[in-house]
């Protein structure tokens, strides 16, 4: 029983969660939604990078550092190219981001 509850609480979470995102993506104020990966504990790597699609190769690691993603969201309080943008985010010396950057940090791709 407590298995099916848990579910059921979560697809409510997740229908919460879809119509949230609506509501800011149909306003007209500056809004920036960021689709954060696993987050992990430990020192900075830097600004993580980003991509417009979740599918996306350099997201496959799927890991940020939690004061990395902190970091990224204070950068999308004052850069213009992430209003009404949507940006998936992962660390930026994860392996995928390093191996779409040719063995160097990635840079940030709009």
């Amino acid at each position: 029983m407590g298995t099916w509850v848990g579910r059921a609480l979560r697809v409510v979470e997740v229908d919460d969660q879809v119509a949230a995102a609506r509501r800011i993506f149909a306003s007209d104020r500056r809004w920036t939604v960021v689709r954060g990966s696993d987050l992990e504990e430990g020192a900075s790597q830097g600004l993580p990078v980003w991509s417009r699609h979740v599918g996306d190769p350099l997201l496959a690691s799927n890991r940020t550092r939690r004061v990395d993603y902190a970091l990224f969201m204070v950068e999308a309080l004052t850069d213009d190219t992430l209003v009404h943008e949507a940006p998936a985010i992962v660390g930026r010396l994860t392996p995928s981001a390093l191996a779409h950057a040719g063995g160097r940090p990635a840079p940030d791709r709009p």
